[in-house]
Parts: C-alpha cells; sequence; structure tokens
C-alpha cells in the first residue's frame, strides 16, 4: 500500500518513515514538509493513503488533508491526521470533512502501523480514544440497524459515501449515478435509519462501519 507523509516537522517524517518500512505491505512512496509540494508531487506518488501532520492543530491538518485528496492524482486516497481528535464533535467534523481517522505521531509502533493499514483498507482509526463528554451525549446516533432497517445496496453505498465525508456530487461520480438519484437515495437511507440530516446519517454510517 502506498503511503505519503505530509509533516512540517522533519522529525515526525523521519520517525514514521522508520515506523512504517519495517512492515512489508506499507511502502512510503515520498515524504513532503508542506502541502503544496506533496500535491505537486501527488501526480507520480499515486498515494492511497497520506498522513498530514501541521503545526496549526486538527483544523489546519483537516484543511490541508482534503486539499490534497481533492487532487486528481490522489482521487480516492484516504487521510489520517497527525493530531488525536480529543472529543466526538471533533470526530464528526473530521469524518464529515473526508478524513478517515486521526492518531497521536508519538503513539506505540504497532498501534500506528495497525492504523494506517486498516485505514488502507477502507475503515476508520481515531487513536487515542477521543472522550466523550457529558455535553456530547446528544450526539448518540440511535436507530435502527443497517439489516433492520433493509438498506438496499445503493443506500448502503451512498450512506458509505456519506461516512467519508463526499459530497452528493462526488459520490455519483464514485458510483457512476446523477447527483439527483443520489439524492433521492439518501433521502430514501435517511427515512430507513430515522437520521434528519446529513450529519447524523453521516455519523450512523460510521458508527454501523458502512464504508463502500
Amino acid at each position: 500500500m502506498r503511503v505519503v507523509l505530509v509533516a512540517e516537522q522533519s522529525v515526525i517524517r523521519a520517525g514514521l518513515r522508520s515506523i512504517l518500512t519495517s512492515t512489508p505491505e506499507l511502502r512510503v512512496v515520498s515524504s513532503y514538509g508542506d502541502t503544496k509540494r506533496a500535491k505537486e508531487g501527488s501526480r507520480h506518488d499515486r498515494p492511497e493513503v497520506i498522513l498530514v501532520g501541521t503545526r496549526e492543530g486538527l483544523a489546519a491538518d483537516a484543511a490541508a488533508a482534503r486539499q490534497l485528496v481533492s487532487a486528481d492524482a490522489a482521487s480516492g486516497a484516504k487521510a489520517i491526521l497527525l493530531h488525536p481528535a480529543e472529543t466526538s464533535v471533533e470526530v464528526s467534523q473530521v469524518l464529515t470533512g473526508g478524513v478517515h481517522g486521526c492518531i497521536d505521531p508519538a503513539m506505540d509502533e504497532e498501534q500506528i502501523i495497525r492504523a494506517v493499514t486498516a485505514v488502507a483498507m477502507g475503515g476508520a482509526v481515531f487513536l487515542p480514544a477521543p472522550k466523550v463528554q457529558q455535553a456530547e451525549q446528544m450526539l448518540a446516533i440511535e436507530g435502527p440497524s443497517p439489516a433492520e432497517a433493509r438498506l438496499t445496496e445503493r443506500e448502503h453505498a451512498v450512506l458509505g459515501g456519506l461516512a467519508r465525508g463526499l459530497s452528493n456530487s462526488e459520490i455519483g461520480t464514485e458510483l457512476f449515478l446523477a447527483e439527483a438519484t443520489v439524492k433521492k437515495h439518501l433521502t430514501q437511507a435517511m427515512r430507513k435509519i430515522g437520521q434528519p440530516d446529513r450529519l447524523r446519517a453521516g455519523l450512523y454510517a460510521y458508527q454501523h462501519g458502512i464504508f463502500r
């Protein structure tokens, strides 16, 4: 699996390269100190996973990751932020922004390898686990299971795209559907799972492991 590292701090890039190249399943094809160079290099790198870390925190990491995975050459790449998500609110913001996880680069080496591998295979990883504050309990998503909701294959796929932060247009491109058709499937799926908006529907899909 082809991995690209984008981190402002050279010590983090060097450390992650050493960790990830210790396993034959992962190949670090390039590392960059800034987003602009990484975006230019993606044409050659063709990454499957991009690890992104800035000195400016989670929001800046997410914005940089979104910029990178939107590049044509990196289309379909999955982004991991090198900054832990501390609350469930941050988790929801990251997921709806198209990012697949957050990790602390100071974690145990095996945890980092497992996290990158899991994301490469379509999962989402948040390590260490974010704290759920009492005031955030309202974010707990209730509803029938996907099996109980009797989602169609298309509805399941559309929810999977939503969980990865894709827009209706991006989901349509991925599934070869018109944007209006995506909207119809999403509306039907949201009704079946009992979720009133895109954010809750995306969180529902994430909580139930729906990733296309």
